[in-house]
């Protein structure tokens, strides 16, 4: 039997179900070879996302809890999280920060381990918080954006500031109210447009920092709201208005959001989120460029989750058709079965599964 592996999730013995090319064509492993770690970080090194592995047992067997989360990944993203929450108190008590501290999170080893490929997006929907959201939101798009800019092919100076600008976008957030903010149900007029000042609260708080010099990295936390049609706030801005850090953040922070617990909404599936981006793109709201290459990389990434269904089961994706941008995935119970969700509509994907829920 086949299965699709995403190279970030291959280890050694697994054997080549299909020849593996390269981008002209020529074979770089043929099918029944055996991988040996030399070879999978030969793959990591190539823009190849998914290959495909024989496996003997149809059936899926629920892994531990530590086949779920890496402990190296849970203990950078732990440290990232305390330097960043630290950074975030000083800016709200004093505004300022200690340009030590961001520069210790920014250590190349910290973001090359958070947005190492297919591990960041498994990793960052494995996890279960305790604190609160704000901080996790803003890592998350961080590590997003540091994904984002390697896809995009930026050089190392825009990678670090596009990360920078995605840690302190809601920031200002801080300066809202909590019984706004955490409301459950609808808020008011007023309480929108108090929430609406957020992005400008942002910008404001990092002006207050060396960060302040860096206009790419103020332009992109002051416009992450805006939407290229004219609909978003706080200004109102056209595409042609809006720069390349603000598209590209408006992206990863609706997609983190929806695909997120929080106090007043469930997470949702990525696949409606990718829906809901993909009917924004359409509708002129998000760019179209970013939008799409964001999708269809991340769907790369999705392979090899736990999902939950709507009808109850548990189940892994095994298969996504990349060609699509609203594609449905392939995934196998664990009772083996095979269901492709693109032909039986009548069961959904509701949500990535943390490792506990997994377990359970």
């Amino acid at each position: 039997m086949l299965k699709v592996y995403a190279v970030e999730n291959l280890r050694s013995g697994l054997v080549v179900g299909r020849d593996i090319m390269d981008e002209k064509g020529n074979v770089l492993i043929s099918t029944g070879t055996a991988l040996t770690k030399e070879m999978i970080y030969g793959l990591l090194d190539r823009p190849i996302f998914s290959v495909y592995i024989e496996e003997k047992e149809p059936a899926a067997e629920v892994p531990g809890q530590d086949h779920l989360l890496d402990d190296e990944y849970l203990d950078c993203y732990q440290d990232a999280y305390t330097k960043l929450a630290k950074m975030f108190q000083e800016l709200a008590e004093r505004g300022q920060f200690d340009a030590a501290d961001l520069q210790a999170l920014m250590d190349e080893k910290n973001f090359t381990v958070l947005s190492d490929g297919a591990k960041a997006v498994s990793q960052i929907h494995n996890m279960e918080h305790q604190e609160p959201y704000l901080v996790h939101h803003c890592l998350h798009v961080g590590i997003l954006a540091g994904l984002m800019a390697k896809w995009l092919g930026l050089s190392m100076l825009d990678q670090y500031n596009l990360v920078i600008a995605g840690l302190f976008l809601d920031i200002g957030k801080l300066r809202i109210p909590a019984e706004v903010l955490d409301k459950q149900g609808s808020l008011t007029e007023s309480e929108f447009d108090m929430v609406k000042k957020h992005a400008q609260f942002s910008h404001d708080m990092i002006s207050m920092t060396t960060l302040n010099a860096n206009q790419d990295i103020m332009r992109g936390v002051l416009q992450h709201h805006e939407r290229c049609d004219g609909s978003g706030y706080p200004n109102h801005l056209t595409a042609e208005n809006i720069s390349s850090f603000g598209k590209i953040l408006a992206i990863l922070d609706m997609y983190d959001a929806m695909a997120s617990d929080r106090i007043f909404a469930k997470r949702r599936s990525p696949f409606d989120v990718f829906a809901t981006l993909y009917d924004d793109i359409l509708d002129g709201k998000l760019d179209t460029e970013y939008g799409v290459l964001f999708i269809k990389h991340l769907c790369h990434s999705l392979n090899g989750n736990w999902v939950g269904l709507s009808n109850g089961e548990k189940a892994r994706i095994v298969y996504l058709d990349e060609s699509r941008v609203r594609s449905l995935p392939v995934v196998q119970t664990l009772s083996g079965e095979f269901i492709d969700l693109g032909k039986n509509r009548d069961i959904k994907v509701e949500c990535i599964l943390t490792a506990n829920e997994v377990k359970a």
